[in-house]
């Protein structure tokens, strides 16, 4: 027990207050593209809060993703269980984000690299995916300077 709260209770707190401030996007995806997490980096990010998302359809709250394209992408992660990537010079965004430094960095979104990861459950099934999205906007816009 830490402060009287039992250790398990503490680490779960840990874990939730991480998953909501890391600085990478975290979306968990089952199998029919809803949505099940939605972190404190897409809300800032995307502007749309978690309430909004839940249990919807990743299609039908982004829909410019291309939907036979990205169920292609994830096809490699549910049935073989390997990760899938989105990087920014095969597609510039997976989201379209704001970039929230329009002043030092001239761009109109946000750049993105993007792992799709397999997720199994206690049986060893992969039923969902979580998506981790990295900005990597000064990355892109300073190779591209340079091109």
């Amino acid at each position: 027990m830490m402060n009287g709260i039992p250790a398990e209770f503490e680490q779960f707190h840990w874990m939730v207050d991480m998953v909501q401030n890391v600085d990478v996007g975290l979306i968990v995806l089952d199998k029919d593209f809803n949505i099940h997490l939605w972190n404190g980096f897409m809300t800032h990010h995307s502007g749309k809060q978690s309430h909004d998302v839940m249990g919807k359809s990743l299609f039908d709250v982004f829909p410019e993703i291309d939907g036979a394209w990205f169920k292609a992408k994830s096809k490699p992660v549910f049935d073989l269980g390997t990760r899938s990537f989105v990087i920014w010079r095969q597609r510039p965004y997976l989201f379209r984000c704001r970039n929230v430094r329009p002043i030092t960095q001239q761009s109109e979104f946000m750049y993105q690299n993007v792992t799709l990861n397999p997720m199994r459950s206690t049986t060893g099934e992969i039923k969902s995916m979580f998506l981790a999205v990295e900005d990597v906007t000064s990355e892109a816009l300073a190779e591209l300077a340079n091109i």
